[in-house]
């Protein structure tokens, strides 16, 4: 479409053109002025450009060694590519491993079959090697989503088979592998500097934060860190890449920005300047601008759960009749009213999608002051002499949202609160250390890998305590019992019913306040096609491969 500045100049020039031109001194016969505008115009349209930009990352980290929440996990999913993919029924499948089994039936020995002939993006092979020295290098730097695949020793078995000899039994080991993402080996160290590693010096940290050795269905072109990431189509990714309809071709580059103010976001989406949205944290006036703007769609996605954190160990939040008091103060309804229409529903330990999942587990529901007020005459704190902190994320107008309704519910029972919305690396930072998280703090969690372990294990094991995961602080010894027992059963029926247990144990802890569970909402331009499938965790909804864009809209 030309704009409005360059289509006046073009009408102009053929207004003016003469009715003859004259070459060599010899007069030639020009086409009718209308037939030659027509064609003037045509040729100045300019094509629309193959390339989709993305938002929904206020950070990015483009190590798969170093990524450490859903942002970078949407990112990791497009440059590189996991063992196994989840299904869009929360199951697994095959991707750089066709096959896996548990050896001799033993949860603590696993052995993966790699799909041969996959090329990383220099051309060369994954091996064997290259998911070894990817497992090591990710357990040696001890960051990002090592924790959820815990101690073990890698071994190359034959070319295109590795075996994990676990530290501690885990049935759903496979699964926490759709967060893990093998590099090229020999690329990495010849871009190894010095680092605190050994012979592996700095395992090619600094190198990898703006270049990848995946093998991925998108290459990194370029990352300028806390602005920008780019990204090219790999042409010979494993999966190949097909046409869906006569004009739904692959997306040639992307263009990952990192904004999180939504008037900027909004502006962005109605000038397309910005392709797809993938924050899915807007408010429910923002959906209905977006429903009702015209060329712009919402994609209702995985079904992720607010979840406010209480912190156990700072004054008051480390009384429990303190924390059941809020849990009771809150007036849900009032929230979840606001958002049915959007798919929104009560929320509880964990994902509604995942199984055994506990519908009403044993804590509130519904406001009730009466009894937030029998939980504060029990509580070591008096009203008056205590002052309760609710960070969210900057940007995040639906966050903001549940602590102004909180702070108004709370002013009933004579509890003065305070609000703040710091920006992502600040917010993210403050969790890091129990006596710098406040009182409360509000994140959006879908499942990370397809199995309720991926809440219980990394939000309430005492091993994973504390970060925005787990910003509650409280080692549970107990809970961490049962979860480390629900790994080591590999009947799935027996492993739920410890999964429902576990619900009921955490409410009673009253570690968290949980708002509402809602579809998260992707926001997209009418040109962009997809997604193909959806997922019932955040990332592989977010790879590329997984959309197409329709330029003849553009």
């Amino acid at each position: 479409m030309i704009k409005k500045a360059v289509l006046i100049l073009l009408l102009a020039s053929v207004l003016i053109s003469p009715a003859f031109l004259f070459s060599g001194g010899r007069q030639e016969e020009v086409e009718e002025p209308e037939k030659v505008e027509e064609e003037v115009r045509e040729a100045a349209v300019p094509a629309a450009e193959n390339v989709a930009v993305i938002n929904g990352m206020p950070v990015i980290l483009a190590d798969p060694g170093l990524a450490m929440d859903w942002y970078d996990a949407q990112v990791a999913y497009n440059l590189y590519s996991p063992l196994v993919y989840p299904t869009p029924e929360g199951m697994l499948r095959g991707h750089l491993a066709e096959k896996w089994e548990a050896v001799d039936g033993k949860v603590d020995h696993w052995r993966f079959t790699l799909r041969q002939g996959v090329k990383f993006h220099d051309g060369s092979e994954l091996e064997a090697e290259d998911v070894v020295f990817s497992m090591e290098r990710l357990l040696a730097m001890g960051q990002g989503y090592s924790g959820t695949v815990g101690k073990l020793t890698a071994k190359v078995v034959s070319k295109y088979v590795v075996d994990f000899i676990l530290e501690k039994p885990n049935a759903v080991f496979p699964n926490t592998l759709t967060l893990f993402w093998p590099v090229n080996k020999e690329l990495v160290l010849k871009n190894k500097k010095a680092g605190d590693y050994g012979e592996f010096g700095d395992y090619g940290q600094e190198w990898l934060a703006a270049h990848d050795a995946g093998t991925g269905p998108y290459m990194l072109a370029s990352h300028a860190p806390g602005e920008r990431l780019d990204a090219v189509r790999f042409k010979d990714y494993f999966l190949g890449w097909e046409n869906w309809g006569p004009n739904e071709v692959p997306i040639e580059k992307l263009i990952f920005i990192m904004s999180w103010e939504t008037a900027t976001l909004m502006t962005m989406l109605k000038g397309k300047q910005l392709d797809l949205e993938i924050n899915g944290g807007f408010s429910r006036k923002t959906l209905q601008e977006i429903q009702n703007t015209r060329g712009l769609k919402l994609h209702p996605m995985w079904a992720q759960d607010w979840t406010v954190w209480l912190n156990t160990t700072v004054p008051p939040t480390d009384d429990v009749h303190f924390r059941r008091a809020l849990l009771y103060a809150f007036d849900y309804e009032a929230i979840l009213n606001e958002y049915k229409s959007y798919g929104a529903g009560e929320a509880g330990i964990y994902s509604s999608a995942l199984p055994g999942y506990v519908r009403v587990p044993p804590q509130p529901r519904r406001q009730n002051l009466e009894k937030a007020r029998q939980e504060l005459a029990q509580s070591k704190y008096k009203p008056e002499d205590v002052t309760v902190v609710y960070h969210y994320c900057a940007g995040l107008e639906s966050e903001e949202e549940i602590g102004l309704q909180l702070q108004a519910d709370l002013a009933k029972l004579g509890i003065k609160m305070e609000i703040a919305g710091p920006p992502w690396p600040q917010y993210s930072a403050e969790c890091g250390a129990a006596d710098t998280t406040p009182n409360m703090t509000i994140f959006i969690f879908p499942a990370v890998y397809p199995s309720p372990d991926s809440f219980l294990f990394y939000m309430y094991h005492p091993d994973n305590v504390g970060g925005i995961y787990a910003a509650h602080w409280q080692k549970n010894e107990e809970i961490g019992r049962l979860i480390d027992q629900a790994r080591k059963t590999l009947d799935f029926d027996a492993r739920t019913e410890i999964y429902r247990e576990l619900q009921g144990r955490l409410s009673s802890l009253a570690l968290a306040l949980y708002p509402y569970e809602i579809p998260a909402q992707f926001t997209s331009q009418d040109y962009i096609i997809g997604p193909k499938e959806k997922f019932p965790m955040v990332g592989p909804t977010a790879n590329m491969h997984n959309w197409r864009i329709d330029l003849t809209k553009k």
